[in-house]
């Protein structure tokens, strides 16, 4: 694909905004930010996201130049993206099934834990969500597949990485900082936080997956 590095770029950041609002790993850092160890175990929460996520993109990108130099110009990748992209579509809308009435939200078993978490297992577990999440690897192999044909330059690659990284930790990144910067302000906000994403969790992924699934279906068709 004759894409350029400012072309990549614009392929990630819809991406990366999708993976930063993914709820789980913010609910885990609000959870973490109220615990007794808030400060310390949210800091490493963050520096586990953003090694996670490097790492994930680092191994797709690896795998789709492979993938490419397979391929040998058949539009595999291609066909690749535009069935995560309706994948994610369908993902989303089924979201928006309505449930019983007087049904409660429900979060993982795991989450009931967290608030007791050491800064190293907060590490563990911002590593662990950044990397087995399904739904952000999906959000990231569209990525990783338009990284692994565009023929960048390896400093081309860094910077789009980083970028990709940067703009899917801010949300992680922005809590943390402000609960150092201002703790008795940000403790009431973080609790309102937690119990709207609690409550809303399901729509809001719902939401992100259709529009993403979009961006990344409608740019494969582009491709074509």
């Amino acid at each position: 694909m004759d894409y350029t590095v400012v072309d990549v770029i614009g392929h990630a950041l819809p991406l990366a905004v999708g993976v930063a609002l993914s709820p789980f790993p913010l609910i885990s850092v609000v959870l973490l930010l109220m615990s007794p160890q808030g400060r310390a175990a949210g800091a490493t929460f963050l520096v586990g996201r953003i090694l996670g996520l490097a790492v994930m993109l680092a191994i797709i990108i690896a795998a789709s130049e492979l993938l490419y130099s397979a391929a040998n110009g058949t539009g595999i990748p291609t066909v690749i993206k535009l069935l995560i992209g309706v994948a994610l579509i369908v993902l989303g809308l089924s979201k928006w099934r309505p449930k019983p009435a007087g049904t409660e939200p429900k979060l993982p078993g795991w989450m009931n834990a967290i608030d007791g978490f050491s800064p190293a297992r907060a590490f563990g577990l911002g590593l662990l969500l950044s990397i087995t999440n399904p739904k952000e690897l999906a959000l990231a192999i569209p990525l990783g597949v338009t990284i692994g044909g565009a023929l960048l330059a390896p400093g081309e690659t860094v910077l789009v990485g980083a970028i990709f990284v940067l703009v899917a930790s801010i949300s992680i990144a922005v809590p943390v900082i402000a609960l150092a910067i201002a703790p008795a302000r940000m403790r009431p906000a973080l609790d309102r936080l937690r119990a709207w994403l609690t409550q809303n969790h399901s729509v809001v992924m719902g939401v992100l997956l259709i529009v993403i699934g979009a961006v990344v279906a409608g740019g494969a068709i582009a491709d074509f």
